[in-house]
């Protein structure tokens, strides 16, 4: 500890310095003086941009990506629900209201309002239909969404059935009635090829487009998705059954471009009012299409993931051995090892700021006590030399008291025994009765007066005692005063320490979150460069790099930290 814990040369030190932001970015981050973190991401931002990456903050803030993400994804059940939801508000609707506007904001709330959907009346369900269901969620299973990061593909959009909330920003959605007649046959409007960001290399068709396998599964899902019952086509041509085959067996290829999957056409029963027999029209239109569902079986969902299996380890090992990857994953590592080792120093300085503060609260209770003994000493000391003094102030008194009773005692006598006699004169006086009593209670008085001089004594030291006494309790109550109130501030700096560590490790977590999620954009820069270089698409998982374990608290810091100066300070 230092010599002098509780002086006044450290009395304003304070752990700030751990928690500055400029002395994380400049011995663990190492950037230059006069840069800042935010100015490091918005250069790897510009860098992503120029390298073909739409969205750069997905990767840097995949929190806030993380609501609009799961608002715009919509799934095939949700696109059904809505489309029969509207055809429900069209037929019960008057003649004023049967055609919903499209720039009405009251859809939502009318879809999930129940006071304004009118009762319908239980029907049997469609063959058909329930069919057609079945399909559906045997094939949809086989597409799910794949988070772009370091370790997955960056074509999150690609599976995503609606549009991002955070792309269209305030604009309003089209109607999907009207969405039918914006189709444009020349140009695929498949997701497949939306917010493509790689060249597939697969089997080419005749629009020019490239399919892989796990592409003609989208477009196999669109196709069975459509409200205009097509079937699996690219660029509005449809797929040929050898491309189909790669991906569906024979019976299963017959199936998803047969009549038998294409659900109802519910957009040809619009009706102003109630169906006949209290039925809508869409239960109307279900015997139409219940004919029995074809004896061929379910088609399986063409499993993408086994097909990617296939195709992965190849184009995963070829990226394991590139230079660039090698290179950049050793940086990171370094870096890494380099913020675990500051979070260490960290760690320790705060530490030995806690114990040095510790150790200057119990260096002033001590320093405090000594001084506060000596000072009660004194003051009994004094105390006792004042009690001395009002015991021989006492005496001197008693003293002087007695000489005056034997004074006046002497002179009685004379005057009693008639050799007193006036001045001036030789007469003689007649001494009488009240004179010998005046006498005799002036020798009880001199009788008297040993026994009251010591009465007196003894009550003074009773009373100087007594005072001691209250004076020793008064002190010791004031050392006890002072080690609760050094016990206190002992307890405030431990619940003070443990504010500061939860904050530190709150720090070390948002700022290991932070760096991560550069080396994740940075990855995909990397992932996207190795796929437009090799003609070729990675989909399996890139190996991560783990954070080092620096949980160690106590120790030295590193002298060459600027932390270092703290700890010498409050251990030197």
């Amino acid at each position: 500890m230092a010599e002098d814990p509780g002086g006044n040369c450290l009395s304003g030190l304070t752990p700030a310095p751990i928690f500055d932001d400029a002395v994380y970015q400049a011995e663990a981050l190492h950037l230059p003086h006069g840069q800042s973190e935010d100015m490091l991401d918005e250069q790897l931002v510009l860098a992503a941009r120029d390298s073909g990456i739409g969205d750069p903050y997905h990767f840097l803030c995949p929190d806030v990506n993380d609501v609009s993400t799961a608002m715009s994804t919509m799934t095939v059940d949700s696109e059904l629900r809505s489309s029969m939801s509207m055809h429900s508000r069209e037929s019960q609707s008057t003649g004023i209201t049967s055609h919903p506007s499209r720039t009405s904001k009251d859809g939502p709330f009318l879809e999930q309002s129940p006071t304004l959907r009118a009762p319908q009346p239980a029907v049997q369900p469609s063959h058909s239909l329930d069919y057609y269901d079945a399909v559906m969620s045997r094939l949809r299973p086989s597409i799910g969404h794949r988070h772009s990061s370091s370790s997955t593909s960056a074509t999150n959009s690609i599976l995503s059935a609606g549009s991002s909330i955070s792309k269209l920003g305030g604009r309003k959605r089209s109607s999907g009635i009207f969405s039918m007649f914006k189709r444009d046959t020349s140009a695929c409007t498949s997701r497949a090829h939306q917010n493509q960001h790689f060249r597939s290399t697969g089997i080419k068709l005749e629009c020019g487009h490239s399919l892989s396998k796990y592409e003609i599964c989208v477009h196999i899902q669109d196709a069975l998705n459509s409200r205009e019952h097509v079937v699996p086509n690219c660029c509005g041509k449809p797929l040929p059954r050898a491309v189909l085959a790669t991906v569906l067996t024979e019976d299963e290829t017959d199936l998803v471009t047969a009549d038998a999957l294409r659900r109802p056409d519910y957009s040809s029963h619009r009706d102003s009012g109630y169906g006949e027999e209290g039925m809508s029209p869409i239960d109307r239109a279900r015997p139409k299409y219940s004919r029995s569902p074809p004896t061929v079986p379910f088609p399986s969902a063409p499993n993408t993931s086994r097909d990617m299996a296939r195709e992965t380890p190849e184009n995963l090992n070829m990226a394991l051995i590139d230079k660039a990857f090698i290179t950049l994953r050793a940086e990171r590592r370094k870096q890494f090892q380099g913020i675990s080792s500051f979070e260490s120093n960290q760690r320790k300085a705060l530490s030995a700021f806690h114990q040095w503060s510790l150790g200057r609260l119990a260096s002033r209770l001590e320093t405090t006590r000594e001084q506060r003994t000596k000072q009660h000493a004194l003051e009994l000391e004094r105390l006792d030399e004042s009690q001395i003094m009002a015991e021989h102030d006492l005496r001197k008194a008693q003293a002087q008291e007695a000489q005056n009773v034997a004074t006046a005692l002497k002179y009685m006598e004379a005057y009693c025994s008639g050799t007193h006699s006036s001045r001036g004169e030789g007469k003689s006086h007649t001494v009488t009765d009240e004179d010998r009593k005046k006498l005799a209670r002036q020798h009880l008085v001199q009788q008297n007066l040993p026994h009251k001089h010591e009465s007196a004594i003894n009550v003074l030291r009773a009373k100087q005692e007594k005072d001691a006494e209250i004076k020793r309790q008064k002190q010791a109550a004031e050392i006890q005063q002072l080690e609760a109130d050094v016990e206190r501030d002992v307890r405030a700096e431990e619940a003070q320490f443990a504010k500061d560590e939860k904050r530190l490790e709150a720090v070390i977590e948002a700022r290991r979150k932070r760096v991560g999620n550069r080396w994740d954009l940075k990855m995909e820069m990397w992932k996207k460069e190795w796929e437009n270089r090799h003609k070729s698409t990675l989909h399996g998982p890139l190996p991560q790099e783990e954070w080092p374990e620096s949980t160690q608290k106590e120790g030295p810091v590193d002298p060459s930290s600027s932390l270092a100066l703290l700890y010498i300070q409050v251990t030197g």
